[in-house]
């Protein structure tokens, strides 16, 4: 079972806010189960929205592709549910979202409904994404322990100060993420209506 019940043929934008996966309500509409929260940045920063929160979301993927935005880029993911709800996570490629998603890709199994969870790691203090399919955690490929291939971050100097550059790795797994998407029978890019798109991408980054 997906995130709705609703039967409409329009795809339900699906992003990741806070630790939850986050439906946005349309202007005026309302429902019991919203919460309100206040928008923090971008042109709408101050104006409160409703929103529907959930955990975790199970359904099958039916196709991936990179989306370009004014506010950067995201994956997204469009999956429908067992009761025919079709809806688009979106996950930005700069998110830690991202990486723990795109390590996975490649023990995905294409043919099953997957779950997509939001859990808390309370030492790191910071949320994170999980999946699984058949009742089994969906385990890594690219792990710090046996990489396989995925480049580990280096050290370089920037104004006199030592950083990380994680730009190979970001790289590495940017392509795994497109190998996946083009794995798919289903058109890699689909237009997503107007009106739907402009809820989302007009009030982030969040």
């Amino acid at each position: 079972m997906g995130l709705t019940n609703s039967k409409s043929n329009e795809s339900k934008i699906v992003t990741i806010v806070k630790g939850k996966f986050t439906i946005r309500l349309p202007e005026g509409a309302d429902d019991p189960n919203a919460v309100e929260r206040t928008l923090e940045k971008g042109a709408n920063a101050g104006k409160v929205v409703k929103e529907l929160q959930y955990s975790g979301l199970e359904g099958r993927i039916t196709s991936c592709y990179v989306d370009e935005t004014e506010f950067g880029a995201n994956f997204i993911t469009n999956m429908e549910d067992d009761e025919g709800a079709r809806f688009l996570l979106q996950i930005p490629l700069d998110s830690q979202f991202f990486s723990q998603y795109a390590k996975r890709m490649p023990n995905i199994d294409k043919e099953q409904p997957i779950f997509f969870g939001l859990g808390y790691d309370r030492e790191r203090e910071r949320h994170f994404l999980y999946s699984r399919q058949n009742n089994e955690k969906v385990s890594m490929k690219y792990t710090k322990d046996n990489p396989n291939g995925l480049p580990q971050p280096t050290k370089k100097t920037v104004k006199g100060k030592e950083v990380w550059d994680w730009d190979e790795q970001e790289n590495f797994l940017y392509e795994v993420a497109m190998d996946f998407a083009s794995s798919f029978d289903s058109p890699v890019k689909q237009v997503i209506e107007k009106f739907n798109a402009k809820e989302v991408t007009e009030d982030i980054p969040f």
